[in-house]
Order: C-alpha cells, then sequence, then structure tokens
C-alpha cells in the first residue's frame, strides 16, 4: 500500500466525519444554548404577559359590574320619583273632579279642569329626560287627556291592557306593551255621590331613544355596548350592534324570560373573539342591563405589546442567528482549515501551510501546526534522505560485488575462444564485457531509462548463455515503445536474472528455460523474469516471500531485497518486487514500472 493510502481513503472518512460533528457540536451546541437561554425570556414574558392580562381582566370586570350596578340603581331611582310624581298627582283636584262628579260639571269648568290637568300632565313629563308623554285616562268622561297631544277620545284598549297588566304583577313598575315601556298607576276612587268606584289610570310612556342614551354613558370603549331587556324580549334597547353568535345567545337568554338575576362577571365566544359581559336583573324595573365589551379592544393595548414581546424574540432570533455565524466566522473556519490541512497532510502534502492572522485567537494554534508541519517534513527529509543514502550505499556495495565466479568463467570463455581462433565470437564477447562492466561501475545516475537497464540485462543473459549453452535457453522480450524511455532504478533486472543462472540452472544438465517478458497492464508495465528450475520447493519459496514482506533496516541486504527496496522508495507501498511460482515450474520474479512516481495498487494483487 502506498505511504498515506490508508489515511488517504479511511482517513478522509474520518476528517469528514469530525467535519460533521464540528459542525454539529459547535454551531449546534451554541445554538442550543441560545435558544436555552431565550426560553425562559419566552415562558417568564408570557407569564407577565398572562398575569398582566389576567390582572387587567379582573380590573376591568370590577369596574364594569360597579357601572352596571350604579346605572341600574340610578334607573331604579328615576323610576321611583316618577312613581312619586305620580301618586302626587291622585290628590290633583281637577283630575278628582273630572273622575267623580263630571256630571255635576257645566262644559265650561269641565275645559278648563282638562287643561289645567294637561298643564299637569306636562309638568310631570318634563320632570324626567327618561319621560316621552304622560297620559290619563279617565273613563268617567271617556276621555284620555295627554301631555303631548291634548284631550281626545278615550283609548280604551290601552286602557283595559295596562290596567291588567297592573294586576297581574302589581310589584313591578315598568310594563311593556306593544314594545313600549310604560309607568303604570291604575287609581280607584269612591263616588260620593254615586255610591260606586270609579277607575282612572296614570300612564308614563318612557322614551327608549333617552334609556338607549343613558345606557351610552356605560360604553368606555370601541365596540362595547348595552341591552335593556325584559323578560318577556318584547322590549330590547341596544346601544351598539356588535355580531358575536355567543353574545347573542347570552342575550337570547333574556328573551325565553330567564332573568336570571344578578350574574358575575362572564366571558363568552370562541377562539379570539370573546366578549367580556356584566349583567344585573332589576325586581323592580322587571328588566335585566347587559353590558359587554370585546376583548379585541379591552385588551387592545395589551396585544400591541405581545406584539412587541414576539417582534423582540423575533429579533433576539435574528441576533441568535447572526451570532451563531460570526462564531462559525471566528472559530469554525480556523478549525476547518486545520483540518483540511491535517486533510492535506494526510495525503503526503508536508508543505502545507496555514495563514495565520496574528489578530485571532487561534493563532497560537495554527502557528503551532505550521511549525509542526515545518518540523515533521524535515524529520522526514532527513530519514528519506538517510534511506536513500543506504540504499545508494547498498547499490555501490552490489555493483562492486562482481560475482568472481562469473569473470573467472567469462575470461575461460574468451580465452576458448581465442585458443581455437574464433576471432569473431572472441571479439563480440569482449565488447559485451565491456559493456557489461562499464554500465555495472558507472556511477553517474541512479536513474536510467528502462532500454538501457533492458539492454544490459540482455548483454548479461548473452553472456551467460555462453556459459550454459549446453544447459539451458534464454527468451528476452522487447520493451514497449511507450516506456522505453521511462527513468528506472539502475541494476534492477540483472541481478534478478543473475538469481536464476545461481539458484536454477547451476545444478542441471539440460532443458533450462529462462524467460524474460515486458507486458502492459493497464496503468503500468509488468516486467517478468521467469525459470524452470527444478530446486524451488514450496518452503523456500514461502521464506523468500516472508523476507519480502519484512520492514526491518537490520535485516542483511541481498540483491533481491536491495531491488525490493529501492522500487518501494520510488513508487511507494505499490512497488517492489512479488515472487511465485511460475508457469514454467520455477520461480517467478515480477515487478511494476509506472510512468510517474505515485500511488498505486500492490504489485502482490496484480
Amino acid at each position: 500500500m502506498p505511504p498515506y493510502g490508508n489515511l488517504g481513503e479511511n482517513g478522509g472518512g474520518i476528517i469528514r466525519t469530525g467535519l460533521g460533528k464540528l459542525k454539529s457540536s459547535l454551531l449546534f451546541r451554541i445554538a442550543i444554548i441560545l435558544a436555552l437561554l431565550l426560553i425562559p425570556i419566552v415562558l417568564i414574558g408570557n407569564n407577565f404577559y398572562a398575569g398582566g392580562r389576567e390582572s387587567l381582566r379582573r380590573e376591568i370586570s370590577n369596574s364594569m359590574e360597579s357601572r352596571v350596578e350604579a346605572n341600574i340603581r340610578a334607573m331604579e331611582k328615576e323610576v321611583e320619583r316618577i312613581q312619586l310624581l305620580q301618586f302626587d298627582l291622585i290628590n290633583d283636584e281637577f283630575l278628582n273632579k273630572l273622575a267623580v262628579i263630571p256630571d255635576y260639571m257645566n262644559k265650561f269648568d269641565k275645559s278648563q279642569a282638562i287643561l289645567r290637568l294637561q298643564d299637569r300632565l306636562f309638568a310631570l313629563k318634563n320632570s324626567s329626560v327618561y319621560i316621552s308623554d304622560v297620559s290619563a285616562h279617565i273613563p268617567s268622561i271617556d276621555r284620555t287627556i295627554s301631555a303631548m297631544q291634548g284631550a281626545g277620545a278615550m283609548a280604551r284598549e290601552q286602557f283595559d291592557a295596562t290596567r291588567d297588566l297592573a294586576q297581574k304583577n302589581p310589584g313591578k313598575a315598568i310594563y311593556v306593551l306593544g314594545g313600549i315601556p310604560y309607568i303604570v298607576l291604575v287609581h280607584e276612587v269612591r263616588d260620593l255621590y254615586e255610591g260606586e268606584n270609579a277607575l282612572y289610570s296614570i300612564i308614563v310612556e318612557l322614551s327608549p331613544n333617552e334609556l338607549s342614551k343613558s345606557l351610552s354613558a356605560l360604553e368606555s370603549s370601541e365596540n362595547s355596548g348595552s341591552v335593556l331587556i325584559d323578560p318577556s324580549g318584547e322590549f330590547i334597547v341596544r346601544t351598539h350592534q356588535y355580531e358575536n353568535p355567543f353574545l347573542e345567545r347570552y342575550i337570547d337568554r333574556y328573551k325565553s324570560g330567564v332573568p336570571g338575576g344578578y350574574e358575575k362577571i362572564s366571558s363568552v365566544g370562541k377562539g379570539d373573539d370573546h366578549v367580556l359581559v356584566s349583567s344585573r336583573f332589576s325586581p323592580l324595573l322587571g328588566f335585566s342591563l347587559i353590558h359587554y365589551i370585546p376583548e379585541k379592544s379591552l385588551f387592545n393595548n395589551l396585544y400591541r405589546y405581545q406584539q412587541l414581546f414576539w417582534v423582540l424574540i423575533a429579533v433576539f432570533f435574528v441576533f441568535i442567528i447572526v451570532l451563531c455565524f460570526s462564531l462559525y466566522r471566528m472559530i469554525h473556519r480556523p478549525l476547518l482549515a486545520l483540518l483540511q490541512a491535517f486533510r492535506k497532510m494526510e495525503k503526503g502534502d508536508l508543505d502545507v501551510a496555514v495563514a495565520v492572522n496574528s489578530r485571532s485567537e487561534f493563532g497560537y494554534l495554527l502557528q503551532g501546526f505550521n511549525k509542526m508541519s515545518r518540523q515533521l517534513r524535515e524529520l522526514i527529509e532527513q530519514v528519506y534522505t538517510h534511506k536513500i543514502l543506504v540504499q545508494r550505499a547498498e547499490l555501490k556495495q552490489l555493483q562492486s560485488q562482481i560475482n568472481p565466479h562469473f569473470l573467472y568463467n567469462s575470461y575461460f570463455s574468451l580465452y576458448n575462444m581465442i585458443a581455437v581462433e574464433d576471432h569473431d565470437s572472441a571479439k563480440q564477447f569482449a565488447s559485451q564485457m565491456g559493456s557489461y562492466l562499464r554500465y555495472i561501475t558507472r556511477n553517474s545516475s541512479d536513474e536510467v531509462p528502462l532500454y538501457e537497464e533492458a539492454r544490459h540485462a540482455m548483454i548479461y543473459v548473452e553472456i551467460q548463455e555462453r556459459r550454459f549453452r549446453l544447459r539451458m535457453k534464454a527468451q528476452f522480450g522487447e520493451v514497449p515503445e511507450s516506456y522505453r524511455a521511462v527513468l528506472v532504478p539502475r541494476l534492477i533486472l540483472q541481478p534478478l536474472i543473475e538469481n536464476a543462472f545461481e539458484h536454477a540452472f547451476d545444478h542441471i544438465e539440460e532443458g533450462g528455460l529462462l524467460a524474460i517478458s515486458f507486458e502492459e497492464a493497464d496503468d503500468c508495465l509488468l516486467i517478468l523474469v521467469q525459470d524452470n528450475g527444478p530446486n524451488l520447493d514450496n518452503e523456500r519459496l514461502e521464506k523468500l516471500q516472508r523476507l519480502l514482506e519484512m520492514d526491518d533496516s537490520t535485516i542483511e541486504t541481498t540483491g533481491l531485497l536491495n531491488i525490493h527496496r529501492r522500487l518501494r522508495l520510488k513508487y511507494g507501498e505499490s512497488g517492489g518486487i512479488g515472487i511465485r511460482r511460475s508457469r514454467l515450474g520455477g520461480l517467478e520474479i515480477r515487478l511494476a514500472i509506472w510512468k510517474g512516481e505515485k500511488e498505486h495498487a500492490s504489485i502482490a494483487d496484480r
């Protein structure tokens, strides 16, 4: 696996999870804390509002009850005063003459008596604003004398109806007839001459308009109103028509003849359309006075304060949002930049640095990260440089370790060619030996183009073929054109081939086969070195595989291990060599060459 490979895949997920947790833990917790601070404010504000509303409602209710009681008492007193004036009129001389001895009076006396009685009636009418007319019904002269209409024919129906009402309800002061309220006084006087009883009545007609005006004094706010109603529902005076079905049902109770007596304050309605109602029934008047105030009008100013309170809550909520984003800029952004820097570092970018704002509270933290990154980069460079120097030293040691048996056998082969006067082969062989020695001893560069490395390996194979020409054959493939110029570490092929000659063909007499091939994969070039050596058992194969898997610098470095480490140094954890049994039956060594130095799939997976 490549360096930082696990961190690049899984670590990124961890960081992303960390970012998600940071967002939820920082901004979310701040918002929760501020919201928790807001909740008590809302609850306290609502409690204050509810308490103030209830206190105001109680005070207004008490005021309504007092005013309704005072108004009904004032009306009772006024009616009682009118009744006293009625009783005082009974003693009027001219009324009694007209009711008792009309037959003993001439026309002139009757006319004078009627005029004098009309003056008394008019005076009674002017004594109260509630009175619209005062009439005297005198059956003995078959006349009705009115303060406003003068003398006229006897209004027999009104006389009989009012007399019947007064006889049936003797305790009442006001009777309703035809929707008009009357104060009725029916008096019976004995005719001393005839010995019979004579009846007459004094009727005071009350003005509904004046009664309505008097009720208007109760109105204290918009849409408030009053209703004066008798139990029969025949007479009703309203100062204001307010449409509310619950209020109408409340008033209908009195229209149905249920006076209800004195009732405490009550609230009728539904939802936001509630009406505060106070009522009082007067047994003397026989009327009920109902006064109502819509709570919308009653608590209008209070509603405005409530709306202002919610506006303040909304402003505070906006303040919370602004504060959260401000904290996000002051706290979360530096942390996010720090986390992003860690992610880059996880991917191997050790040059990362975070811009530090000296005015920020996170300046020390970011400066510490930059210092850590710089020191880590320096330490890695030191380790990396040390590792390269070690690898170079190993390479130099490998270059200097020319197998003496190889040289001895090579020069002996050259001697034989010269001895048999095979000058062409000798010259070719000498040229190959010169190229081999020049390449292996050259120290100018650690990396060479792949085609040069392959050419050197092929020269080595040709040299060895002369030695093992009776025991083995070699097959050497062509380097693909697209990979010929790719730079690779020096001496990565020849030691692999040398390993095959040393361990695979040293003890066989014939039939040996060595195959070096180049296979293009999707993103790399695979180089395979295969042999059919018979000496590779499973135990030795597993031992070689374990040796390559161990990452211990104290292990003695062999040619295979040197190549494996240098390839991993160049290509990361995905580089190195892989070992397995070949299709030919012996050992197969494979290595991968990429066109760039980056993270790749492991050679063991190919």
